[in-house]
């Protein structure tokens, strides 16, 4: 029987190899077409290290972990390595991550990592690094060392570098939850090991403990931060060879007795004694649940101490997952950029569990994963775009797990994920952009989850209170002077709201209407007048000082040219408004050839710049492909390929931007085999210019899609015809079915445009249409007012019919029918629709009309000139977080101001006192902060201006008698960019600064 058995599984892998076009080991070795290198220079914010496909440990060289270069722990133009620490994010535009760093030296011990000898002043920007490389630094006094790149290499499972001050190798590769360490040490009886847990990107230590029992060292790293949130790492490292001596360092004091410490400043050393070119190994394991966790995965993934063995099975997990899209022609630099890219698509999400399946959720608590794989690391606002949907060709089933996790959280912790970073809700950019994903899989039929769940949680998360929701709601658009980014939170709530309409679709009508009804709010920042986006206020009145070139708070990381196009489910829409094919072409061409104005960018982040076009951030990155709507793909070639081209390139400053977890690296691998997922959420894809003469894909269900471009070279750009699977193709786009069915896909190209190919209207892309009646248009003389406010209604529909309401009910078709302008005199809730004969109600908006009450001043003498303040430091994203650090310093201050900060730190302020208000009146009050400040008059908060953001301006408005007002602000800056301005108006005078004269104490 045994036989019988042996014979048949035999059988069976011999036809499976025969038949698989993906599963059996690939022959070729890609990972010799990988640099890790690129991407590390410039603003990149790539890493350099070791990690597994979507593995849980990114074991990697830190150079600094405090400046916005070293996101990721490392930039190329440092000078020295701090040490080596297993958790980075590859690309972000915040730090975070270089949690359990260990460093090999040898002499004397020293505690201090030597970071400041990196630190240089562009460091805090995206300017090409200064020129280092003859520059000399000075560590003696540092556990940090001197290194070269000539004696560095990095392949995918494998880096090795040489510490020039100890003259010690360093080689490190991984399995998926444990580092594995090699130090090959000179002969010495100083050879050292620093475990520094208070190193760390861009957190402050919460908590550390270590503990050490023989050759094992275990502990955790508590600490809280900006990207991460509040993490805990907990850790078991083991050396090959026993420690001689070690020691525990508390506030870098040593102390010799002590097995075992917990502090918030913990650092240890290990001694050994070694031969010339001794290796001394090292397996750090991780989890986020236990030290015990940590403990199995140590023993199940790497019990033994074959490096060589590891570091091959780890090219052999790299070769597999590069085996799924093989390509041919292209230059060998185009070729290795394609499959660093690849590289880096694949680095996150990251596994998020222990060998035995147990993780914590972004609730805190602990749980058994019995049905998924939990991942975390979504950085979604970036991800939606391409590293989704690429996964959604080559790793349906991952993508299935990740959809899995989302609902994981959906069910332990409110809602989906916006951007989860080490199993924690960061929230940090705007949306809510687990949603496309769950879409884009859904009508790619892949639903290997409780797809009603689903539906349901998208509800919840499209719904959820935050961010200017409730303005959204109320207007059908965020007013700028009530919520920061406010266009950009419009447009891409709005596409969010189409995805639930996507799975509505199939579920639940009234849904379907309702959410589809929110898909088209983008109409209400259009301005015709500019064919903008534009910021308007709450009073309905389009923003003043209107440059569509300036990067300003009320875009996120962004202008008005990079996103008015960020129309993603309607682009059919978005060219109807900007009055049809040839004034789109117009301004799509006009979006790449008018030169940006430097000085209007205030960003690091807008970077890879063709006109306006900003290929270095993800607002952009669809825009090429739109020519494809109007007719006109040509133009699409033409531009994909000068970004192919032009802004990858295999060096180490080789991306154009932060990679941003996959995004930047997924639209290239899209892009170079010939499309791109333009709307997330739609079953097709939109043809670009392909690179490659052959691309195979090789699917997860055992079929393949060939991509085959005839006639290709750099001159030779433009399709001249194409054929899907032998029959001739004529539209600019393809289906996922096709792909993922095995197509074989054949483009023949050409040095000159064939204008003709998909021009007409039948093969361009399209968008799905939605018609209801429109909103409602408002115009009042003051939502806020003292005596009455004047009320006037338009609509663009012709015939259409708006009925209102003033008591908060929902208006209807027998509610008051608007003829004409009238006053209100009280407070009161004002609602209106629009009817149309034959169409869907339009969308109730909302106005609250509050008829201001004059606040009395209070009696105070013997005031002094100055406000009291509070000063303290440490980092915070709210201002709530001030509350839990001590007091620095207190003190009279003029008036709001931080000028006696100088540098870069983390600090608050509490601002306390009264305002000497010269007459009764409404008075507006302008708020701007960067990063979050809140203010109150009389103790009523007027003006929230909170959270972690770039500098924006806020305005509330409050009825003031003459006379003395209390004031108190709040305010904290994360650590960078520092802005804290108060503005004040009336009728008496223009919106200006509040001057200290008014000010008292």
């Amino acid at each position: 029987m045994k036989s019988t058995l042996k014979l048949l599984i035999i059988i069976l892998l011999l036809t499976s190899i025969s038949c698989s076009t993906q599963i059996n080991a690939p022959n070729k070795d890609y990972t010799a077409l990988v640099n890790p290198m690129i991407g590390t220079d410039w603003n990149g914010h790539t890493f350099p290290g070791v990690t597994l496909p979507n593995g849980m440990v990114q074991l990697s060289p830190d150079t600094k972990t405090r400046t916005w270069n070293n996101c990721s722990g490392y930039h190329y133009a440092d000078k020295s390595i701090l040490g080596f620490s297993h958790t980075h994010y590859s690309g972000t535009g915040e730090g975070g991550g270089s949690d359990i760093l260990f460093m090999p030296t040898t002499g004397t011990i020293n505690f201090d990592s030597g970071e400041d000898f990196n630190i240089y002043e562009d460091d805090y920007t995206s300017a090409a690094s200064m020129d280092r490389e003859n520059e000399e630094i000075d560590t003696h006094d540092a556990y940090g060392s001197k290194f070269s790149h000539k004696n560095e290499t990095a392949s995918p499972g494998y880096y090795s570098v040489i510490l020039d001050d100890y003259k010690v190798k360093v080689e490190l590769t991984t399995t998926k939850r444990v580092g594995f360490h090699k130090y090959t040490f000179p002969k010495s009886k100083e050879a050292n090991v620093i475990l520094d847990l208070v190193s760390g990107n861009s957190d402050l230590p919460d908590s550390l403990f270590v503990s050490v029992d023989g050759s094992e060292v275990s502990g955790y790293r508590a600490a809280s931060g900006a990207l991460d949130g509040e993490k805990t790492i907990y850790f078991v490292a083991k050396f090959s060879k026993p420690i001689a001596t070690y020691g525990i360092a508390i506030n870098d004091s040593i102390r010799k007795d002590k097995k075992s410490a917990k502090a918030d400043n913990l650092k240890a050393y290990f001694r050994f004694e070694t031969k010339k070119d001794e290796a001394v190994l090292l397996k750090v394991a991780i989890s986020s649940v236990s030290i015990q966790g940590a403990r199995k995965n140590l023993e199940v993934e790497l019990p033994g101490w074959d490096f060589e063995e590891i570091r091959k099975e780890a090219k052999k997990s790299w070769n597999s997952e590069f085996s799924k899209i093989k390509i041919e022609g292209g230059t060998n630099d185009q070729q290795v950029v394609f499959y660093t890219a690849l590289y880096h698509s694949l680095i996150h999400p990251n596994i998020n569990m222990d060998v035995d399946r147990q993780y914590r959720s972004t609730n805190g608590k602990i749980y058994t994963a019995d049905n998924f794989d939990n991942y975390t690391t979504f950085s979604l606002w970036d991800t939606f775009r391409a590293e989704h949907p690429l996964q959604t060709i080559i790793n349906p089933d991952r993508t299935n797990q990740f959809i899995r996790t989302f609902l994981e959280r959906y069910e332990h912790a409110v809602n989906m994920p916006i951007m989860e970073f080490s199993g924690n809700e960061a929230a940090t950019m705007i949306g809510y952009h687990s949603l496309p994903v769950v879409a884009d899989a859904y009508v790619k039929g892949i639903r290997d989850y409780d797809v009603k769940k689903a539906f349901v949680a998208m509800k919840q998360l499209a719904d959820a209170e935050r961010d200017g929701k409730d303005y959204y709601l109320q207007y059908g658009y965020i007013p700028y002077d009530l919520k920061g980014q406010s266009v950009s939170r419009t447009l891409e709530y709005s596409f969010d709201d189409w995805c639930v309409s996507r799975l509505a679709l199939d579920f639940n009508e009234h849904d379907y209407h309702y959410y589809s009804q929110r898909g088209q709010f983008y109409h209400n920042l259009f301005d015709k007048e500019t064919n903008f986006m534009r910021p308007k206020s709450s009073e309905y009145i389009w923003f003043v000082d209107f440059d569509p070139m300036e990067v300003s708070n009320r875009y996120t990381e962004a202008n008005a040219y990079q996103y008015t196009p960020s129309v993603f489910q309607d682009v059919e829409g978005l060219i109807k408004l900007m009055g049809g094919d040839e004034l789109f072409k117009k301004w799509l061409d006009n979006n790449f050839t008018t030169e940006m104005d430097m000085s209007k960018m205030h960003l690091p982040d807008v970077t890879g710049l063709i006109g306006q076009y900003a290929h270095g951030n993800e607002p952009s990155h669809h825009v090429a492909y739109l020519y494809n709507y109007v007719g006109v793909a040509w133009k699409t070639q033409e531009r994909i390929r000068q970004i192919l081209t032009t802004l990858y390139t295999e060096n180490p400053d080789g991306i154009s931007g932060n990679e941003d977890a996959g995004q930047m690296s997924a639209w290239y691998v899209l892009s170079a085999m010939g499309f791109y997922s333009v709307t997330p959420g739609m079953d097709y894809y939109v043809i670009g210019s392909p690179l490659f003469d052959r691309v195979t894909i090789h699917l997860e269900n055992g079929k393949k899609c060939e991509i085959i471009a005839k006639n290709n070279s750099l001159e030779n750009m433009y399709i001249q015809s194409v054929t899907l699977n032998g029959k001739s193709y004529s539209k600019s786009y393809l289906k996922h079915s096709d792909i993922v069915n095995g197509a074989k896909i054949v483009f023949e190209m050409g040095k000159e445009p064939n204008k003709e190919w998909a021009r007409v209207k039948e093969d361009r892309p399209y968008s799905l249409k939605y018609e209801s009646a429109p909103m409602p248009k408002l115009e009042t003389t003051g939502n806020i007012f003292l005596d009455s406010t004047l009320i006037s209604f338009s609509c663009d529909t012709k015939n259409s019919v708006i009925h209102y309401s003033l008591d908060g009910t929902e208006p209807n078709e027998s509610s008051a029918v608007y003829t004409g302008s009238f006053s209100v005199n009280k407070s009161r809730v004002l609602k209106a629709k629009c009817f149309v004969e034959s169409m869907n109600p339009g969308y109730t908006i909302t106005q609250i009309l509050k008829k201001a009450k004059l606040n009395p001043a209070v009696n105070k003498t013997g005031l002094k000139l100055g406000l009291n303040y509070v000063y303290k430091e440490g980092f915070a994203s709210k201002v709530a977080d001030l509350d839990k650090y001590p007091v620095k310093n207190t003190g009279i201050i003029k008036s709001f101001n931080l000028d006696a900060i100088k540098d870069a730190r983390a600090f608050g302020y509490h601002y306390s006192g009264f305002i000497n208000v010269p007459a009764d009146g409404l008075y507006s009050f302008l708020l701007e902060a960067n990063d979050g400040a809140i203010l109150y008059i009389d103790n009523e908060l007027l003006i929230n201006n909170d959270g972690g953001h770039q500098s924006q301006a806020l305005i509330g408005k409050i009825g003031l008698k003459k006379g003395y007002h209390s004031i108190k602000l709040d305010y904290f800056q994360m650590g960078r960019a520092k802005k804290l301005l108060v503005k004040w108006e009336n009728k008496q005078f223009d919106m200006q600064e509040i001057p200290a004269k008014v000010l008292f104490h």
